[in-house]
């Protein structure tokens, strides 16, 4: 399968900086698929398909190929979900672990029971004490203490893969392509939307999992950021620390300037979305070929004026002046020119 018969876009964000107004913006449009509200990360994902690709291709080495294999299959076991949630499979019409089960099938070249260091590793710690530790010694005790100790060790499943990066990136496009067919068999839509399939970084190797990929990245100004997460989401993968919050918000994008141009990647800021709506649709429509006719549902889900709220948070929250003079001397290159007041 040289080519894709499916179109992918997707909106990347850097945690709460307001890629939503892109995933309600495109629902206004009966053409763009939306599987649902979800964020699809398992191709950016510790242990997905990314973390895939570094071992198998990249850090090429026995023993990397079977952790990550394991890692995989351990994620689209959780991601499959279960009686209580079904994550993945809900949106994906009960496919999702098929599908990635016959993807993973096909870059495995050997399988056998084994055993080696990382199975413990990995082990909580009482069945590290027992499996691994009290049960080999107990057998080879009772089998006459006269062998090596691995012989006792209990087995599980071991993984070696070694493709050729063209093979590997050829199962990953068809992984996506089944993945889109189980959304849309009768290919009534020009896009597949997925949210958060890809991070907001490092974008471009990204490119090599489909041949018809649009990327729309929004990232926010900092102050709010700080502000919405201080003062009402809490999420704990942002720091509460102000000077730890700076760190990681430069740190994050400290390498953006770096990034090659890719003219399927469109940037753009949460609050021009918002304060300039009109040139925002224009440019999205522009990125992914829409035309203004097809927009039946303008402002439905995408209101800027309803969304307005989200900017200039320190006029609805106790904000210190000095947490607000910090960002804006520490990160200036990221603040929206709003007339603060």
């Amino acid at each position: 399968m040289n080519e894709q018969k499916y179109k992918i876009v997707t909106c990347a964000s850097f945690g709460n900086t307001g890629s939503g107004i892109v995933t309600d913006y495109l629902l206004e449009f009966p053409s763009i698929h939306n599987p649902g509200d979800y964020e699809f990360r398992f191709l950016q994902d510790y242990g997905g398909v990314s973390t895939l690709e570094d071992a198998l291709l990249h850090n090429q080495h026995r023993m990397n190929t079977d952790i990550a294999i394991r890692d995989f299959i351990h994620y689209i076991e959780y991601q499959s979900g279960d009686l209580l949630a079904k994550h993945y499979e809900k949106f994906f019409k009960g496919a999702f672990k098929k599908i990635s089960y016959e993807f993973i099938n096909k870059l495995i070249d050997v399988e056998w029971p084994g055993y080696w260091e990382h199975h413990q590793i990995i082990a909580p710690k009482t069945k590290r004490l027992f499996m691994y530790k009290l049960y080999p010694r107990i057998r080879r005790l009772l089998g006459g203490n006269r062998k090596y100790i691995a012989r006792y060790l209990p087995k599980s499943p071991m993984y070696f893969s070694n493709p050729e990066p063209e093979y590997f990136y050829q199962c990953v496009k068809e992984y996506m392509e089944s993945l889109c067919e189980s959304l849309d068999p009768q290919h009534k839509f020009d896009f597949i939307y997925f949210d958060q399939l890809l991070p907001p970084t490092n974008v471009n190797r990204y490119f090599n999992y489909c041949n018809n990929l649009k990327v729309v990245i929004v990232d926010r100004d900092p102050r709010d950021h700080y502000i919405d997460n201080y003062f009402y989401w809490r999420e704990g993968w942002i720091p509460l620390d102000l000077d730890k919050y700076i760190a990681l918000y430069r740190g994050i994008r400290k390498k953006l300037i770096f990034e090659p141009e890719n003219s399927n990647i469109l940037r753009i800021k949460f609050e021009d979305a918002i304060y300039h709506y009109d040139e925002f649709a224009e440019q999205v429509n522009a990125f992914l070929g829409l035309k203004k006719e097809d927009h039946l549902f303008p402002k439905r889900n995408f209101d800027p004026a309803i969304s307005i709220k989200n900017t200039c948070l320190w006029k609805r929250y106790p904000v210190p002046q000095s947490v607000l003079e910090k960002i804006e001397r520490e990160l200036p290159e990221f603040c929206y020119p709003f007339e603060r007041s």
